[in-house]
């Protein structure tokens, strides 16, 4: 499975439209989850930006 990953990972490298996309949908599904919770907005960069950063790491090497 690993190695299935790393092709993945090696695909997505530099892909702007990827990390595009990732983010959009990372900040879509925060909003959504803060929103059932009842936070409203007011932490929803806060965590996107942490679990952006995170995505990155993981998945596009940045």
């Amino acid at each position: 499975m690993s190695g299935l990953m790393d092709k993945a990972k090696d695909a997505l490298k530099g892909n702007d439209k990827a990390e595009k996309f990732a983010d959009k949908q990372v900040n879509t599904q925060v909003d959504n989850a803060t929103d059932r919770a009842g936070l409203g907005d007011k932490y929803d960069k806060k965590i996107s930006d942490g679990i952006n950063n995170q995505t990155h790491e993981q998945v596009f090497k940045k």
